[in-house]
C-alpha cells in the first residue's frame, strides 16, 4: 500500500496515498517502500519483545538482505 507522510498539528501521520490527495510537503512511499519499512517493523518489534509472535510475516528474501547490511555496518 502506498503511504503518504503527513505533518498535522505538529504530528507527523502515516496515511493511505489511495485515500488522500497530494499536498505540498507530504513524503511518498510507493509500494515497495511499504513493504521493506513493514518488514523491518515487524523483524524489529518480534526482536525487541513489542511482539510476541513465532513468525513476523517478514518478506525472508527483504529480511535476510536487511539483517545482512545491519550486521556489515
Amino acid at each position: 500500500m502506498a503511504i503518504r507522510i503527513r505533518e498535522i498539528d505538529g504530528h507527523l501521520v502515516a496515511l493511505c496515498a489511495a485515500k488522500t490527495k497530494a499536498k505540498a510537503g507530504d513524503i511518498y512511499l510507493g509500494d515497495a517502500a511499504h513493504h521493506a519499512l513493514t518488514t523491518k517493523f515487524g523483524v524489529d518489534w518480534v526482536s525487541e519483545g513489542r511482539l510476541k509472535i513465532e513468525d513476523e510475516g517478514a518478506d525472508d528474501i527483504i529480511k535476510k538482505l536487511m539483517l545482512k547490511e545491519e550486521s556489515d555496518g
